[in-house]
């Protein structure tokens, strides 16, 4: 049975996603993927695509839509949006994005939306984290301008990123330590081979790497302990905001600072389509 599903305000795995979601048997609408389909060549083949003027025209004509990942990056820059998208949607309809503020869902959802955070869908996570460590590998490369081989990599977190980058950096040949606050995580980390490091010994721990790669969303690497580091560590986020460390001091202090926000998107847009087109019910 055909649907119409509207996606918007995406980067180039939107364009693959559409692409999926037609094959699929789906008609799609875009609005803010570029004003002419020109603009997003995937689509400009299929007859089954549409270019709308307005979000609110969006919502009406469709019953799915999908936002972008991060949604909260999005509602950054588009600071009157939410209100929008809470007047526009309807009970019954579906709404996909990741990264929705948790207030934002309950609104959408005490309404009668039913809304899905890809951020919070396990099947996507595992695949979003392997298209990230992937990703993650040609950054640092291109960064560290050393080997790999041999270099010392810390790794804080061991979730579903934290798990495929440590797995991919020793893969790679580098000498692995994973970084963690509790005893499972820790447990899992140790059955996976990796050495284990708990962040209450970072000060000890810090002075002995070269590749530190945070991967969680909190301040796991305080002031205090991020001045252990040695100069010319290189320091790499991927987490989202507030991340794991201050870049600005870690810079000051002579270290180097490697931001990877969107990884997937970057490296690898059509596999991380596929993730998501694989949540849309």
């Amino acid at each position: 049975m055909e649907r119409n599903i509207g996606i918007f305000g995406g980067d180039d795995r939107y364009c693959y996603l559409a692409n999926d979601l037609i094959l699929r048997g789906n008609k799609v609408w875009v609005w803010e993927l570029g004003s002419e389909r020109s603009a997003c060549p995937l689509l400009s083949e299929y007859e089954k695509v549409e270019a709308v003027k307005s979000f609110s025209e969006l919502a009406r004509v469709c019953q799915v839509l999908v936002g972008p990942v991060p949604f909260s990056k999005y509602l950054k820059e588009k600071k009157e949006f939410g209100d929008s998208l809470c007047k526009a949607l309807q009970p019954g309809q579906y709404f996909y994005a990741g990264g929705i503020p948790k207030e934002l869902a309950d609104t959408l959802k005490n309404s009668g939306v039913k809304v899905t955070d890809f951020l919070k869908e396990k099947s996507f996570l595992k695949k979003n984290a392997e298209l990230t460590a992937q990703g993650l590998v040609a950054e640092v490369m291109c960064a560290w301008k050393k080997r790999i081989k041999g270099a010392k990599v810390l790794v804080t977190g061991f979730g579903f990123c934290g798990r495929e980058i440590a797995g991919i950096m020793r893969g790679v040949g580098a000498d692995v330590t994973v970084c963690v606050r509790r005893m499972q995580s820790a447990w899992e980390a140790y059955e996976a081979g990796f050495s284990i490091g708990y962040y209450e010994q970072l000060d000890g721990l810090l002075p002995g790497m070269d590749i530190v790669i945070n991967t969680v969303p909190a301040m796991v690497i305080p002031e205090d302990r991020l001045r252990h580091a040695r100069e010319k560590t290189l320091f790499v986020e991927i987490a989202s905001a507030p991340g794991g460390f201050s870049t600005e001091l870690a810079e000051k202090l002579g270290m180097m600072v490697l931001l990877c926000p969107g990884l997937p998107g970057k490296y690898a847009p059509e596999g991380a389509a596929l993730a998501m087109a694989e949540c849309i019910v």
